[in-house]
């Protein structure tokens, strides 16, 4: 079934009603943009459990340890650990050029891996076949940054192996992202906060580093870390740069269907406003998105309504140049093509 029956749909429509949306941007002026972004950023935050994140780390403090550089000719490579919250480690992975600094800084989230998701940011294969297709779909995007002169941050999205709390029952159908969203709603969170929780925190470490030029921040996901890249540029002005890959479409279609897994859902969001009005707190900031052609995921109709929306947003903030979206030929992957023209452009 593609869409609901009749009855469904005119109660998704009262559910949903886009007259109780709070911040569905409706601005016409750059300065109804600057006012509508400096009350909607704070409650995005509040929306999706940063605050209370915070809340529960009592006197910790985040930190970061870092590994023993491995020297790979043009970049060395360490291996990391985010010391997110009290009992709850983050890994991941630190490239960084050989050669004179300052360094622009890139983060790349994963999307939905079973695991090792951060190993294929920095072209680690599991095996032959895992090789080709991060060749073939351009997965090893730390390494394609760090080769333009960025230092790089590779890490575990949470929700996946090893930063998760795993479906130790197949209670969940064995999806431990679920597990961990149900975990988190239970104590009145969300995965995309934490998630966002851990960009921050890695921007913390990364920016205080000799040799980073923390002026330009690019964030760059595909998937589900296309997701995090949106929420985590909108929530934080310190991102310069986003790029989203097959990951932008609205929440609910007008047929009824949820297109986005359950790990990136928010409670209350609707209430909000549409996708392209979360990702509208990025303007005046530089954002490409980027879907695929073959991507069966995200209807293209909805891709584009959503599009059309953020669009409005960019134009009114007179940001015109500033967004961009584009289609590659392929299915659900990265696009190095029309990535970094776009990235190195914008620094």
């Amino acid at each position: 079934m593609n869409e609901h029956d009749p009855a469904i749909l005119d109660y998704l429509g009262r559910l949903y009603g886009e007259d109780r949306r709070a911040f569905a941007f409706g601005g016409r002026t750059r300065g109804e943009f600057t006012q509508w972004l400096a009350a909607a950023r704070p409650r995005l935050r509040e929306l999706v459990g940063l605050g209370r994140i915070e809340a529960s780390l009592g006197g910790f403090q985040p930190s970061v340890s870092l590994g023993d550089a491995e020297d790979l000719g043009a970049y060395t490579r360490s291996r990391g650990m985010l010391h997110t919250e009290p009992g709850f480690d983050v890994p991941f992975w630190y490239l960084e050029p050989n050669g004179p600094g300052p360094h622009p800084l890139a983060l790349f989230p994963h999307g939905h891996y079973a695991d090792h998701g951060l190993d294929k940011a920095v072209g680690i294969a599991q095996d032959e076949a895992d090789r080709i297709r991060i060749a073939e779909q351009d997965r090893d995007v730390a390494v394609q940054a760090v080769e333009r002169g960025f230092a790089a941050i590779a890490p575990a999205t949470r929700g996946f192996p090893p930063a998760c709390i795993p479906d130790v029952t197949e209670r969940h159908g064995g999806r431990n992202c679920r597990s961990h969203l149900l975990h988190a709603l239970l104590a009145g969170r969300t995965v995309i906060g934490e998630r966002v929780w851990d960009l921050e925190r890695l921007i913390d470490w990364a920016a205080a580093r000799p040799g980073i030029d923390a002026s330009t921040i690019l964030v760059m996901g595909n998937s589900g870390g296309g997701v995090a890249t949106l929420y985590a540029a909108a929530c934080d002005e310190r991102v310069s740069v986003a790029v989203a890959s097959c990951s932008f479409c609205t929440y609910v279609g007008r047929n009824g269907v949820i297109h986005h897994c359950d790990c990136n859902a928010v409670p209350g969001i609707l209430e909000f406003g549409e996708f392209h009005d979360v990702a509208g707190l990025i303007a005046p900031r530089r954002l490409l998105v980027i879907h695929g052609r073959e991507d069966s995921l995200f209807p293209e109709e909805e891709v584009e309504r959503a599009v059309a929306g953020l669009r409005r947003i960019f134009d009114t903030a007179e940001a015109y140049t500033r967004f961009q979206h584009r289609y590659g030929a392929g299915g659900h992957r990265f696009y190095k093509d029309l990535m970094w023209p776009f990235v190195l452009n914008a620094t």
